[in-house]
């Protein structure tokens, strides 16, 4: 039995390693971190791998991953933003690696908690009461919380499009 569920566990992370990484990444900011992060979450993950429906498998795997996400924030107080964020090698494939790097500059001022509702919602595409019971807050806590980090994120993706220097 625990051969199969070993088989299973290990096809499963396959899988989604990669989503599950780019979730991590977003989270983090930085990459070893966010290999740290999603080992932590697989590795708790694992230990209850047996009581996992394989339906629910990938939300579990979220779930601890933004659990480990926040656990990690809570042991450093103080969570360095670099200035450019380790990126992966590869080749950049129309413009992705672009694309991250002003996305991570948008939510690189966000809170852990403001990171991490707007990575469950618009990236990991989670229902809005779903996120709320993942975190342990009311739905309207992740509501009001998405919002004011969405206003930030576009007052910086709109301060980062004007010319600076320039009086109006």
């Amino acid at each position: 039995m625990t051969g199969s569920r070993d088989r299973e566990f290990e096809e499963f992370v396959q899988a989604a390693w990669p989503r599950l990484r780019r979730a991590a990444y977003l989270l983090t900011h930085d990459t070893h971190d966010a290999e740290d992060v999603l080992q932590s979450a697989l590795t708790r993950s694992y230990a209850h791998w047996h009581r996992v429906e394989r339906d629910g498998a990938y939300s579990y795997v979220h779930r601890a991953l933004v659990n480990a996400y926040i656990d990690s924030t809570r042991r450093r107080r103080a969570v360095p933003v670099a200035d450019a964020p380790d990126r992966p090698g590869g080749t950049d494939h129309g413009g992705a690696l672009e694309d991250r790097s002003e996305l991570l500059d948008l939510l690189a001022p966000l809170s852990p908690r403001e990171r991490s509702i707007i990575v469950w919602r618009y990236y990991l595409d989670t229902p809005e009461k779903e996120v709320a019971d993942r975190l342990g807050i009311a739905p309207g806590t992740v509501r009001s919380t998405a919002s004011r980090a969405l206003a930030r994120v576009r007052d910086a993706g709109a301060a980062s499009t004007h010319p600076r220097g320039h009086d109006s």
